[in-house]
């Protein structure tokens, strides 16, 4: 049976608040000695130990829950960052909270609401539109900290973390473009969405620099991020080219999902000597006989970060809200 902390401190001769410590990971930072954390510790690997979430929840006015909104849960990347954050959470025995908008303003704003009413300590969004001065209001009374990730909605009102996108977009088409000795198409799912703006961006840029005329002609765009969206978009282009395209990159892996159904379904096979360009990285990429190149972008270092945002002390930003921009890789397979 489990022992509560109090049982804790009684059998292993400690103070309830050094056995806390230790639970909560603070031995360090309050110079517990490493013997003394070693023995709680090991008590406790031996008995295991219980909280009364309730009774403490009311006494420290927390709920020690942080939550956490993304538009898709079937999108690798923010399934990745999902357990990247639930693990940190873990550590500071927090439980991590959950809910999907998908991209739906309406949706957003109601899960939002519902976090907040059930008492979160700390909020982080991937938001499918800018923060209104209402949920801003709502998050502050709430005493709550909000971190803003993956899309940057300028003038953002919290921290902002997100990936280098614009580099991604300029390294990815680079390569492709290098690869490929000529014009890449460019398959854009939600292409409202800020982070998808800023790849476009780097495309042009790297298409531009190649003095390759009409870039943005080899853009096709869909206001959902889906394989539906993917398979759509990759139908026009075939329809348009009257083949399918010799080399093509998708702005995530919904998106290339959906394009590779349409190609095989649409002309019977997929040509191994198409050059495949992608957003997001998944081992399943191991499985194609093309020359595949990804971008993966740091879910780890995403999440730190977040984290490290959501429990510092909470201030007014003066001046310019905090952006931390975390940088991506290129992944190349079969070149």
């Amino acid at each position: 049976m489990s022992k509560s902390v109090e049982e804790i401190a009684r059998e292993t001769g400690f103070s309830i608040t050094t056995v806390r410590l230790v639970i909560y990971g603070q031995a360090e930072k309050y110079r517990i000695s490493a013997k003394t954390t070693r023995r709680i510790e090991d008590y406790i690997a031996l008995h295991g130990y219980s909280i009364n979430h309730a009774a403490r929840s009311l006494k420290l006015k927390r709920s020690e829950t942080i939550g956490f909104v993304v538009p898709d849960l079937a999108n690798p990347f923010f399934a990745r960052l999902m357990a990247a954050l639930e693990v940190l959470c873990r550590k500071r025995n927090l439980l991590l909270l959950t809910v999907a908008s998908h991209e739906d303003p309406e949706l957003e704003d109601r899960a939002v609401d519902n976090l907040l009413a059930r008492g979160v300590d700390g909020l982080v969004v991937a938001p499918c539109q800018a923060v209104t001065t209402r949920r801003q209001a709502k998050a502050d009374k709430a005493g709550v900290s909000v971190v803003m990730l993956d899309r940057d909605y300028s003038p953002s009102l919290y921290p902002t973390v997100l990936s280098d996108n614009y580099q991604a977009g300029l390294k990815l088409t680079r390569k492709m473009l290098r690869e490929a000795d000529g014009a890449c198409h460019f398959l854009c799912g939600h292409a409202e969405s800020p982070s998808i703006h800023d790849r476009i961006r780097g495309f042009i840029a790297a298409s531009e620099k190649k003095r390759i005329a009409n870039s943005e002609n080899l853009i096709q765009r869909d206001a959902d991020d889906s394989a539906l969206a993917g398979r759509k978009m990759m139908y026009a282009l075939i329809d348009s080219l009257q083949q399918p395209p010799r080399a093509f990159m998708c702005s995530s892996l919904l998106v290339l999902e959906g394009a590779l159904q349409q190609i095989k379904s649409q002309v019977g096979h997929i040509d191994k000597d198409i050059l495949i360009g992608t957003f997001d990285d998944h081992t399943m990429l191991d499985l194609l006989p093309n020359r595949v190149l990804s971008i993966k972008q740091d879910e780890a270092a995403l999440a730190k970060r977040v984290f490290e945002r959501l429990i510092a002390p909470k201030k007014p930003i003066k001046g310019a809200v905090p952006r931390d921009i975390v940088p991506s890789d290129l992944i190349k397979r079969n070149l």
